[in-house]
């Protein structure tokens, strides 16, 4: 089973920003007890098999087929509705790769056995993990430790003072590029996807090598992506503000700030890095 997340090609016309989610079996037996490691973060208490009990409907487990794990299983929660995996990951850089695929987990995390232990819905509802806060879980939305908000180093937001605004293309989206040409980006309402063909951005769990594409949501969230932004006309960006699709975009040196008009965030895009805010 692949992860849940992007389910379809982000697509647009002739431009494809499309996801090559390869789910290696790499799947064993679900582990049937362990307590959680005291140094975890947070604190908690209780076993696998309770934590199971408490979320799971009727006991009912499969293999969840998450890859990059030592072993995982996935049930129905109490409610009926989406499936739980309980995944525990070879390191935290994959189980961080992994589940920054989803396009809205929730999980409770902790360590067992000295590896990192998720306990996530792949696109459910934060309740299903409500039972778990009984134990001292934090059930959160998953953000990529590679995608970590922080204000630290982001270019200042420009004024909309003199802001120009881009027209779509006939396909319905913009395409624009940086100055030096190192990043591409698609705009369209409901995100913005980048691209580079520098080495800089996480590298994929296996090892073949880093992303080079990214995908940015309205509410500041993201996923990196495998995929390329074909050959489209594309405005190249000088040092000022643009509003495009409901994005004002400020292009300087650092990179390309993108700025949901609606929400207020979004993210800075460079060649070393990509920061939401």
């Amino acid at each position: 089973m692949r992860p849940a997340g992007f389910t379809r090609p982000l697509c647009c016309g002739a431009a494809t920003l499309s996801l090559a989610l390869a789910a290696v079996g790499c799947s064993s037996a679900p582990v049937t007890g362990g307590s959680a490691n005291t140094a975890a973060e947070p604190s908690v208490s209780g076993s696998l098999t309770e934590w199971r009990d408490s979320v799971c409907r009727d006991g009912t487990e499969t293999d969840s087929g998450t890859s990059h794990i030592v072993d995982g299983s996935t049930c129905v929660p109490q409610d009926g509705d989406g499936v739980v995996n309980f995944d525990h990951f070879e390191s935290a850089s994959s189980m961080d790769s992994m589940l920054s695929w989803a396009a809205s987990p929730y999980v409770a995390k902790t360590v067992v056995d000295g590896r990192p232990l998720a306990i996530w819905t792949p696109s459910g509802e934060a309740s299903d993990l409500d039972p778990l806060k009984r134990y001292g879980f934090d059930v959160v939305s998953y953000q990529s430790a590679a995608l970590a908000r922080s204000t630290a180093d982001l270019p200042a937001a420009v004024p909309p003072a003199g802001v120009e605004t881009i027209p779509p293309n006939r396909y319905g989206y913009v395409a624009v590029q940086t100055a030096s040409g190192d990043i591409r980006c698609m705009i369209e309402t409901t995100y913005v996807g980048c691209e580079t063909g520098e080495m800089s951005w996480p590298q994929h769990a296996d090892g073949s090598g880093p992303y080079h594409g990214v995908r940015i949501n309205p509410d500041g969230t993201g996923s990196w992506v495998d995929g390329n932004l074909g050959t489209p006309p594309t405005t190249t960006l000088a040092e000022r503000t643009y509003r495009a699709e409901g994005w004002t975009i400020v292009a300087s040196p650092s990179g390309l700030r993108f700025t949901n008009d609606e929400t207020g965030h979004g993210a800075v895009v460079s060649v070393r890095m990509v920061q939401p805010f």
